[in-house]
């Protein structure tokens, strides 16, 4: 008996050490990390950086996030009068342009109408002759621009365009593009509202990437403010935007933005459907 007791005396001993170190060992993996201790720093992937995981819809702009239909009609150039009298018919109480009378001396015109006005118009549109050509869906946060339209610039065509009611301009774009230009946000006055600008501009394609990695948008628009226009629609309106007088000889602005020449040259117009105005 007396032997058996110190083999085991000795045992226990021997492996004393090794029983602590297990002992503090599974302690200190159960102990749970206190909410204020700050998370371990992962180190970062070869060719990726950890910022190039951000989320690129924060959680507190999810609120803005709004979605849009952007329907493109065409109409032969005979038919531009008769369009013109559904766009007058339009509300234009939401509608101000930065400066009305550049607004009208270069051809535009713009209305806007409310969710229940919507089929009458498309029944118009289509006793008229307008033919759809396009759809494109337009989800963004507040405030971020997309192109509705692009005419292709060659870097030699002289655009005219008023600069007011009486007084007149001239520009010569780089190669690139012309077109009409979105941007959208809630109206913080009143919900399933969208505040709307439309206006048009001028821009080069290329160094998108360097752009967007410098915080910036992805397209440099160069913005010709005589036609820019504001307006506010509701969910489900409509924003009926395009020519209000026939095809100019001149190249204008509004002729390079509406007019599609060809063998049967066609005008151009667009219808803007509100989806959501964001919450």
């Amino acid at each position: 008996m007396t032997y058996h007791w110190g083999l085991l005396k000795s045992i226990f001993m021997r492996y004393r050490c090794l029983f602590l170190f297990l002992a503090v060992w599974i302690v200190a993996g159960c102990e749970i990390s206190r909410p204020d201790d700050p998370a371990p720093e992962l180190p970062p992937i070869e060719g990726l950086k950890l910022s190039d995981l951000k989320d690129d819809f924060p959680s507190a702009d999810l609120e803005s996030l709004m979605s849009f239909r952007v329907l493109t009609y065409t109409v032969v150039p005979d038919s531009v009068d008769k369009l013109k009298e559904i766009i007058d018919s339009l509300s234009h109480r939401e509608v101000r342009a930065v400066n009305k009378g550049a607004f009208s001396a270069n051809g535009f015109a713009i209305g806007v109408s409310f969710f229940e006005e919507g089929r009458k118009i498309a029944q118009k549109l289509r006793r008229m002759g307008a033919t759809r050509t396009g759809q494109a869906r337009l989800m963004f946060l507040a405030d971020k621009t997309e192109a509705l339209s692009r005419t292709f610039l060659q870097g030699t065509e002289v655009v005219h365009y008023s600069k007011s009611a009486n007084s007149t301009a001239a520009i010569t774009p780089a190669q690139g593009f012309l077109g009409w230009i979105f941007s959208a946000k809630p109206d913080p006055r009143f919900r399933g509202m969208a505040q709307v600008e439309l206006f048009p501009a001028v821009w080069q394609p290329g160094i998108e990437n360097i752009r967007l990695a410098m915080g910036k948008d992805a397209i440099d628009y160069q913005p010709i403010r005589a036609g820019q226009v504001l307006t506010r629609v509701e969910e489900g309106g409509v924003i009926l935007l395009g020519p209000a007088r026939s095809v100019p000889e001149e190249t204008t602005l509004d002729k390079m933005l509406f007019f599609l020449p060809g063998k049967r040259p066609k005008i151009q117009f667009f219808v803007i459907i509100c989806d959501s105005a964001g919450i």
